[in-house]
């Protein structure tokens, strides 16, 4: 495959470059600028849009993360894209896709590490739920969303926000976050990471078309250190409480060990990892 030399995200150059291996065809909306391209896809698929089509936007307006907060896209800066699939898997285990673009997007950074194309080797971390981290700092992260008609699921809409360039994200959060290319010491070309992700994640779709979640989960865990035996906190409602976790479900919900020694399922809550003090644990 060859390498786009340039950052522009060119609709006939996806398609070109991202091999059908689930869908029949990727259908390409590039957008210059729309509110949330999860939205745009969610408005697609009630109106009937196939699995595998791809909208795509410059910047967003009005991007979110989980539990509706804010994702700043910039121009230029970042990769912002919502994916439609039509799963043929019971709903309730739909909550994967989440795992499955997560791990997509370390086999993407990992390949380029591999192949030398990058002065810098990337150090990727799995956050559960929905977060990529390089060298201990948030990239990217997923949002995973419904499409209902007549009130039962009939699509998935798997949104990625990625930082790929300096000025993805606010001066602020510098000491959280990090962006692809200054990770990896060199300028990354946004359109190669979009279609070696949708290659990767065609792989992991295919895996999870066939039930194997167990597969999944044994990826997601392989690339992340916090889903077992890590202090973290759990918080809810503005609250904050400490747990050990101890494991994932089997729809990759997480398990944690309280301080009160039961052990508890987090389906929604945020999670982060808590820094033991000297003479704790």
């Amino acid at each position: 495959m060859r390498m786009d030399d340039g950052d522009s995200l060119d609709p006939a150059w996806i398609k070109q470059e991202t091999p059908n291996i689930v869908w029949p065809e990727l259908r390409v909306f590039a957008l210059p600028e729309t509110a949330s391209t999860n939205d745009e896809a969610l408005q697609l698929a009630r109106h009937g849009a196939p699995e595998g089509t791809l909208v795509i936007a410059e910047c967003q307006t009005a991007g979110r993360g989980r539990k509706g907060r804010r994702w700043i896209s910039p121009p230029g800066c970042g990769l912002y894209f919502s994916l439609i699939l039509r799963p043929d898997q019971p709903v309730h285990s739909w909550v994967l896709l989440t795992h499955v673009a997560a791990i997509a997007l370390a086999n993407t950074f990992a390949e380029l590490s591999r192949e030398g194309r990058i002065p810098r080797g990337l150090e990727v971390e799995l956050k559960w739920p929905n977060d990529v981290l390089l060298f201990g700092k948030k990239a990217a992260g997923i949002l995973l969303e419904t499409a209902s008609r007549g009130g039962a699921p009939t699509a998935a809409v798997v949104g990625v926000g990625i930082n790929v360039h300096p000025m993805a994200f606010p001066p602020e959060l510098a000491d959280q976050a990090t962006c692809v290319s200054a990770a990896a010491g060199a300028a990354v070309s946004r359109g190669r990471i979009l279609v070696r992700f949708l290659f990767h994640f065609q792989i992991g779709y295919l895996q999870f078309l066939r039930g194997d979640a167990k597969g999944i989960l044994a990826q997601w865990k392989s690339m992340s250190h916090m889903w077992n035996n890590t202090p973290v906190w759990i918080i809810e409602n503005g609250q904050a409480r400490p747990a050990v976790t101890c494991g994932l479900t089997d729809n990759g919900a997480l398990l944690v060990r309280t301080e009160q020694g039961t052990r508890e399922t987090i389906l929604a809550a945020d999670v982060s990892i808590r820094r033991l003090e000297r003479g704790e644990g």
